[in-house]
Formats: structure tokens, C-alpha cells, sequence
């Protein structure tokens, strides 16, 4: 949701609902909006509540899913139903998720070192991509 708030004039990607997803998902603001309503709260507790225990564990289990996630992204770019702007690659997706994915394990055994580093994530994102602050 900090996405569309951040990025509102600048989105590096626009979700298109194709097919019969207008009916439920007419837009990008809905579209979004239902992933992070109802599919990440889902998601979430998944990825931790299997976390393996041991560091070699954790990074292959952050490698499938952020591996899934960029699969699935993959099959909505070839359906038209997501695009890329500003520089926004399914590269930049992976490495994304491989991040996102990281900081979900940092913020349950610190969420002040998980903020601040998002923070830092993001600060890199907008001088990376040139985004105009909001």
C-alpha cells in the first residue's frame, strides 16, 4: 500500500485486469488493493510458519519464493496484465521479492531493524529509478 502512496504518479508497475477480472478488479487501485488485502495476508504466514530453522534453509526458502512470486508476475507480463515503466524489469521484481521476503524474516525477530532497512530499501529504489519525491 506504501507503493501506491509513494508512487502514485510514478508507478514503475501498473497492474491491467484483463478478461473477466474487470468485474471484480476494474482498475490498478483494485487490483493492488486485493493482492494486499487478501492475498499477502495469506501469504505471510506461510512463509514464516515454515520457515526452516537453519541459515542455508531460510535462504533457499527466501530463493522459492521470491522465485514464485516473480513466476507469477512472469505469466501476468505475458498476459498483458501487468507492465513495466521507468526502468522496471522482472529482474528488479526478483530482486525485489528476495528483499521484501528478507525483511519478513527480520521484522519478526526485530521490526525496528526491519523498518530501517526498508527505509533504506526505499530511499535506494527512488535514487535508482530517479523517482520525483512525492
Amino acid at each position: 500500500m506504501l507503493y501506491e502512496v509513494l508512487l502514485f504518479h510514478h508507478r514503475v508497475w501498473v497492474f491491467h485486469p484483463v478478461g473477466i477480472d474487470h468485474l471484480f478488479l476494474p482498475d490498478h487501485l483494485m487490483v493492488s488493493l486485493g493482492i494486499t488485502l487478501i492475498i499477502y495476508p495469506f501469504v505471510i504466514p506461510v512463509f514464516l510458519g515454515r520457515l526452516p530453522l537453519h541459515v542455508s534453509g531460510r535462504l533457499w526458502w527466501i530463493l522459492l519464493w521470491a522465485l514464485l512470486f516473480t513466476l507469477i508476475e512472469f505469466i501476468a507480463y505475458v498476459n498483458h496484465s501487468i507492465t513495466h515503466h521507468y526502468g522496471w524489469s522482472l529482474l528488479c521484481s526478483f530482486l525485489f521479492n528476495v528483499v521484501t521476503f528478507s525483511l519478513l524474516i527480520i521484522h519478526q525477530k526485530t521490526a525496528v531493524a526491519a523498518w530501517i532497512l526498508s527505509g533504506s530499501f526505499i530511499a535506494f529504489l527512488f535514487i535508482f529509478f530517479d523517482i520525483p519525491m512525492p
